[in-house]
């Protein structure tokens, strides 16, 4: 735990991770120990991008333990990122 909250306080190593998501397409699974991310050491940060109609603008993601319900977890993070993008592609909140 005390490795994630230095890794918050380093934020840059986080960037790098959401900048990584942010080139790929559909959920990207980081997990500490097998990324040169030992910040996370212990932890998972699992992904996925969302647009707006001019491309990709952002990443979301959770982070947890290595041994959290990735089956679970996956769908949540992609269904997000999918009505994220679709309220952005479609203006919602915008005045008219």
């Amino acid at each position: 735990m005390k490795k994630l909250f230095q890794a918050f306080e380093q934020k840059s190593r986080l960037v790098e991770l959401l900048d990584k998501s942010q080139q790929a397409d559909g959920v990207q699974i980081f997990i500490g120990s097998a990324n040169s991310y030992n910040q996370i050491e212990g932890c998972s940060l699992i992904t996925s991008s969302y647009k707006n109609v001019h491309g990709t603008i952002g990443s979301l993601g959770v982070i947890g333990p290595n041994r959290m319900s990735y089956s679970k977890v996956i769908p949540i993070v992609d269904y997000t990122a999918r009505l994220v993008s679709r309220l952005l592609e479609t203006g919602f909140g915008k005045e008219k």
